[in-house]
């Protein structure tokens, strides 16, 4: 996929974003099917997109960070949600694909996104750092950098990819997202 259809996907699904506060059914049901319904992740299996407005805003900032380009398993409560369990999502926790070009896209989207944009770090930082936390107007977004150097290829054979938006976003399994937020969260 080319740069420019990114950015075309992405573009809409900012508009989109800019009218959660008004959103119609009616608009919902023209832009997006799935009347409402949470999508329910199995491997390999995708389910329709809900709604914008049914969508946590990090949740909404996945989309937007894959629709950008990067490549990343979703883990923690915004996995967690889409799984369908019961949980406040207050972050988007992010486990990029380790790599060059992939970190590059990934720090394009964060930095397009930042409510700071000097507060994400330089590219040439990323190899050092176990982590990076972003502020945006979706809510925070955590990038487990250490994690996508560790467990990149066993989060990404059992995760599976949901249409968020407009978007396909790659959620780790239910099992791994719980155990990562066990050993993480306490």
């Amino acid at each position: 996929m080319s740069g420019a259809s990114h950015g075309k996907t992405s573009q809409g699904l900012k508009i989109a974003m800019s009218a959660l506060s008004r959103p119609s059914a009616e608009a919902d049901r023209r832009l997006l099917p799935g009347g409402g319904r949470r999508p329910q992740a199995s491997v390999g299996v995708s389910a329709e997109p809900a709604p914008l407005g049914a969508y946590p805003p990090p949740v909404l900032a996945a989309a937007v960070m894959a629709a950008e380009g990067a490549s990343f398993v979703l883990v923690g409560s915004a996995a967690l949600w889409l799984h369908g369990e019961p949980v406040s999502v207050g972050d988007a926790d992010v486990v990029p694909e380790p790599g060059e070009r992939n970190l590059r896209r990934l720090r394009e989207a964060l930095t397009q996104m930042a409510l700071w944009p000097q507060a994400v770090p330089p590219l040439r930082r990323f190899p050092l750092v176990h982590a990076a936390s972003v502020a945006t107007s979706y809510g925070r977004i955590d990038c487990l950098l250490e994690r996508g150097r560790v467990d990149w290829q066993r989060l990404r054979r059992s995760s599976a990819m949901l249409p968020v938006a407009d978007a396909a976003v790659r959620v780790a399994a239910q099992a791994d997202a719980r155990a990562l937020r066990r050993r993480f969260k306490g």
